[in-house]
C-alpha cells in the first residue's frame, strides 16, 4: 500500500536572506519578481478540497510574528478541515531571532494560530562544512534538531529531510540519518522521512556540485529505510524526482508519492522538469503502475476519513 495526499503547496515570500548556494528561489527585497503573499493571496492559491495546505518561504525579515499568525488564524476559519503543515525549522528560528522569542513561544503562538505540523525542509545536510559551504545563512543541525525536538514536545508531529547529491559524500549522508534517528528514539515526533535529491541546475553550486545520479537517489531511499527504523514512512516524493524514478523509488523502501500538490515553485525554480501539480486519478495510476495498492491518507498518514481506500 502506497499514501497519497491532496494537499496544496503554497511559497508565501522569495524574499530570502539565506541564500543558499543550491537555491534559485530567492529574491533580494528589492528585486523586481520579489513578492510576500497577503493572508487573502495565500487563500486563494489553495485547491478546493486539500487535506492538507503545505506553506513554506523564504527567511524574510520583514515578516514578523503576527504576519505568521494572522495567516495561520485566516487559513485555519476558511479551511478549517484541512491540516496546517507549514513554516521549516530554519524560517521558525530567524523568526524567534528577530522577534527575540524562544522557539518554545513561537511555536506556542502558532499552534494556538491553527498550526498542525511542521515540514521537513532545511535540514540540509547535517555536517558543519558541508553546511558552511552550501548553506552558511541559516540555521545550523543543533538549532534544526532543537525546533523539531520542542514541536515535538508540544505535540506537534513533524516531517525530517535530507538534501542528497551535491558536494556531500556517503559519511555525511549517514551522518545525518543517524542524527535523525537519535532524535526520533527521544521524542517519537517524526511522521516521515523525504529524500531529497539535490537539482543539478540553476543554482550557485551547479559548478561544483555532482552531475544528477539516479541510481544514489534510489540507494537514499533505501538506506533510509534501513537506517530510519523507528520513523514509520518514507517519501519517494515525485515533485523532485521525477514520476518514473519516484515509482523506482515505491520498489526501494518508500510508501508514500507525497501528494497532489497543485501548485509548487521552489522545485521547479531549481530545474524540476516534474509537472506542477497532478489529478488523483493520475496520482492513483502512477501507483498501481508499479504494482501497489493507493490510498488516499491524511497529512498524518492515516487513512482520509469518509474515503474509499
Amino acid at each position: 500500500r502506497v499514501g497519497y495526499i491532496l494537499n496544496t503547496h503554497i511559497d508565501y515570500t522569495n524574499i530570502c536572506v539565506s541564500k543558499c548556494r543550491f537555491c534559485a528561489y530567492y529574491r533580494n527585497e528589492n528585486a523586481p519578481d520579489a513578492y510576500t503573499l497577503s493572508s487573502d493571496e495565500v487563500c486563494e492559491r489553495v485547491q478546493d478540497g486539500s487535506d492538507e495546505i503545505h506553506i513554506v518561504g523564504g527567511i524574510n525579515p520583514a515578516l514578523s510574528l503576527k504576519y505568521f499568525v494572522d495567516l495561520l488564524s485566516t487559513l485555519k476559519s476558511r479551511f478549517p478541515k484541512a491540516t496546517l503543515k507549514a513554516f521549516t525549522a530554519v524560517e521558525l528560528k530567524a523568526l524567534a531571532d528577530r522577534e527575540g522569542l524562544d522557539i518554545h513561544t513561537v511555536l506556542s503562538n502558532l499552534i494556538e494560530a491553527g498550526l498542525g505540523m511542521l515540514p521537513g525542509g532545511g535540514a540540509e545536510i547535517f555536517d558543519v562544512k558541508i553546511r558552511e559551504a552550501t548553506c552558511p545563512g541559516k540555521a545550523n543541525a543543533e538549532e534544526w534538531l532543537d525546533v523539531h525536538r520542542t514541536a515535538h514536545k508540544l505535540g506537534i508531529p513533524t516531517n525530517s529531510t535530507m538534501l542528497h547529491g551535491h558536494i556531500d559524500g556517503p559519511e555525511h549522508r549517514v551522518d545525518h540519518l543517524i542524527k535523525l534517528r537519535e532524535l526520533q528514539d527521544e521524542t517519537g515526533g517524526f511522521v516521515a522521512h523525504v529524500p531529497l535529491p539535490y537539482l543539478h541546475g540553476k543554482n550557485a553550486l551547479s559548478d561544483d556540485a555532482a552531475p544528477p545520479n539516479g541510481t544514489l537517489d534510489i540507494r537514499q531511499i533505501a538506506i533510509a529505510r534501513l537506517i530510519l527504523d523507528n520513523i514509520p514512512h518514507v517519501k519517494s516524493y515525485w515533485r523532485v524526482m521525477g514520476i518514473r524514478l519516484a515509482q523506482t523509488g515505491l520498489r526501494a523502501g518508500a510508501d508514500d508519492l507525497d501528494g497532489t500538490v497543485i501548485r509548487e515553485d521552489i522545485m521547479h525554480e531549481a530545474g524540476s522538469d516534474a509537472p506542477r501539480g497532478l489529478t488523483e486519478n493520475r496520482m492513483r495510476n502512477i501507483i498501481e503502475e508499479t504494482g501497489l495498492k493507493p490510498y488516499r491518507r491524511d497529512a498524518f498518514h492515516s487513512p482520509a476519513e469518509g474515503v474509499n481506500n
